[in-house]
């Protein structure tokens, strides 16, 4: 009796670990999933700038990007003007 209890149990055991490996094989295959979207994601963002691979170094180096701040104080100074009217 004691024999076919150790048993079961060990057959549950087995069943179980082979579910955690099945899980653990699609744990994997989700988050490898999901960092191909976002990276996909990103690729596209970085795309609808049309930026060139040197302005985009000096964005991400964090330094001016040429021709970018001539945009940006258009912006802001038609900001200030919508705010005066």
């Amino acid at each position: 009796m004691a024999k076919n209890k150790i048993q079961r149990i060990d057959q549950e055991i087995a069943k179980v670990r082979e579910k955690i490996a099945e899980y653990q094989d699609k744990l994997k295959t989700l988050e490898a999933q999901k960092t191909e979207a976002e990276n996909l994601e990103i690729v596209q963002m970085v795309r609808a700038l049309r930026m060139t691979p040197a302005q985009l170094n000096a964005m991400l180096s964090g330094s001016a990007v040429p021709g970018m701040a001539a945009a940006s104080a258009d912006y802001t100074e038609q900001e200030e003007i919508s705010h005066e009217e």
